[in-house]
């Protein structure tokens, strides 16, 4: 967001470089009788919960900002304290936590205009609560956890306003411009809602700071630490023709590879014929009890009443042999729906799968030329959706929408894969426009990022869409996603076309990426489109490394046709951590 300045003019004034915490707030409980704090949590990344803040793991800590407090209380505790020490306090003004906030900078936090899992505690940082005050760097004038933590409440023209945003805001409620508007009547009480002290320079005495030994002491100024890695690249290996321009790798056993129409059972030597083809459309995973599932539903078309049938397929033996059946799917309101990646099982037996298309009523159409004048045809932007089965694939219906966002990109979304991470929440990542091509204005690489999203309910309700920058930095684009976790923790997400690379969480959650490894770079372009690759696929094939499939086109992809494809090959990466500095 650009900033629009407003003129204001400010008094000198003095302000706390600290929250409020608990053990603060405690004594001012103490010594009045004050009504403890208490709250719900209003979360946009987990399920939201309500309770006594001194009775809730993650809020009751000493050093931790007190929550679950309301104008009122503000009030309170500043008449109590003001007594006490003889000094009037009162909490800041919005154009004062501003000022402070930007710390002379002129960029949405004091560090650039991208929230930073190492310098805030928000949403994406999948922490779930506050951390300790001071955990975090302060800003250049000193003043600790301004962005993220908690909510901080302000006085504006009678209402309570609260700035900074919270350990459990989506980015688009971070910044130093960021507010919240809390009405007085009825109080709102929030586990996400603090407060800090101000006081005008005109009190006299000593200044607030001016203490022998301070209050408060800053947890740990640094921030987190996340795993450095360490990352080591292969010959390439050539895995033979395959008939299309898009690679399907399935891993079931040490040394069975599944590729597209073959299998090996000798990590990719020797191959024979699959007894039934991993085509685009089929997602597919291997269930806890060792049978392989796929689910074919490509281009699907539903009945008035949101009905329609997938074909799905069964090995018990590593693909050896197949058994397939039809199964029965609802989504109401669907209209056209695809399969391309994700496929997960659930603790509870319970299969969940992405699909991506359009529902009735969906009426956003695509705005990019290449659609609108190349391919002559309307586009409505896409949503994902998830849908569950609580019978071995048998039967399926929708569960939620993963995401339907047409404002952020030109398809909306769709292509999407999805994993279960080591902390047990849902992590997607999805593409959202034609990567790599350049449209009838010479225009290349239009605002087409990949998404992520995660859910902590087992896929009923999703974050916000977040864009990923490499070191904080690049912006990934790309199709086709893959996303998969090491034994080791790293999570791994592949993009595609027409160049490809691996990008790397060393935290396994997605918050912070570190890493990427290059497996095609982009070629010269014939008649506006590239020479690529196509469409690659990754998989395991150890604990910590990944076999990378990257079908290499003889040739550019004309509008008219699509070529053979000559050289599969293969890069063995190698991920582990390598220490925690």
């Amino acid at each position: 967001r650009p900033r629009v300045p407003i003129p204001v003019e400010l008094d000198d004034y003095y302000l706390a470089q600290f929250t409020v915490t608990n053990k603060m707030y405690r004594e001012f409980v103490n010594a009045t009788g004050h009504r403890k704090p208490d709250g719900k949590l209003v979360d946009f990344y987990w399920a939201g919960s309500a309770g006594a803040t001194w009775e809730l793991a993650g809020f009751k800590a000493d050093n931790l900002p007190v929550t679950g407090i309301s104008k009122d209380d503000v009030g309170a505790f500043c008449e109590w304290l003001s007594k006490k020490e003889g000094r009037k306090y009162r909490a800041p003004t919005i154009y004062e936590f501003e000022y402070a906030n930007r710390a002379g900078t002129d960029t949405l936090f004091w560090w650039g205009d991208r929230p930073d899992t190492r310098k805030m505690n928000y949403g994406v940082s999948h922490i779930g609560h506050p951390t300790p005050v001071g955990s975090y760097p302060p800003n250049p004038w000193g003043f600790y956890d301004m962005q993220g933590n908690v909510w901080e409440l302000c006085k504006d023209s009678g209402f309570s306003i609260a700035m900074g945003g919270a350990f459990n805001s989506p980015q688009r409620l971070t910044g130093a411009d960021v507010w919240a508007n809390f009405h007085d009547s009825p109080p709102l009480y929030l586990l996400s809602t603090g407060f800090r002290l101000g006081c005008d320079a005109s009190e006299g005495g000593k200044r607030p700071g001016d203490l022998a030994r301070p209050t408060v002491l800053p947890a740990r100024p640094g921030g987190p630490v996340f795993p450095e890695l360490e990352i080591t690249v292969g010959d390439r290996i050539q895995l033979g023709q395959l008939p299309t321009n898009v690679s399907f790798i399935m891993v079931p056993s040490k040394g069975v590879w599944i590729l597209n129409n073959r299998r090996s059972t000798d990590g990719g030597q020797t191959w024979k014929k699959s007894p039934k083809s991993l085509d685009e459309g089929i997602v597919y995973t291997k269930l806890g009890d060792g049978t392989i599932i796929a689910v074919s539903g490509f281009g699907i078309e539903f009945t008035m009443k949101g009905r329609a049938q997938v074909d799905v397929s069964v090995s018990r033996d590593d693909w050896q042999t197949v058994e397939s059946f039809k199964a029965p799917i609802t989504i109401p309101l669907a209209k056209k729906f695809y399969s391309v990646r994700g496929l997960i099982e659930l603790e509870d037996g319970r299969l969940l799968m992405t699909m991506f298309g359009r529902m009735d009523g969906d009426r956003v159409r695509e705005d990019w030329p290449i659609t609108a004048f190349e391919r002559k045809i309307v586009w409505i932007k896409t949503r994902v959706v998830v849908v569950e089965s609580t019978d071995k694939g048998r039967s399926w219906h929708y569960l939620s929408t993963l995401s339907y966002n047409p404002h952020l990109s030109p398809e909306g979304q769709n292509e999407t894969d999805f994993i279960r991470l080591p902390s047990g929440r849902l992590f997607a990542a999805m593409r959202s426009g034609h990567h790599g091509y350049t449209d009838l204005h010479g225009r290349e690489s239009l605002d087409q990022p990949l998404l992520t999203a995660w859910s902590a309910d087992n896929g009923e309700s999703w974050s916000d869409p977040q864009r990923i920058y490499i070191k904080g930095e690049k912006l990934i684009t790309g199709i086709y996603p893959r996303a998969l976790v090491t034994e080791e923790g790293v999570l791994a997400v592949l993009r595609c076309r027409p160049d490809g690379s691996v990008i790397f969480s060393p935290d396994g959650e997605g918050r912070v990426w570190t890493d990427e490894v290059a497996i095609y770079p982009p070629g010269p372009t014939k008649r506006g489109v590239p020479h690529h690759s196509g469409m690659q696929d990754m998989a395991l094939i150890g604990p910590n490394t990944i076999l990378v499939v990257d079908v290499v086109s003889k040739s550019g992809f004309p509008p008219t046709a699509i070529p053979q494809h000559a050289a599969p090959s293969g890069c063995k990466c190698l991920k582990r951590p390598a220490h925690v500095a």
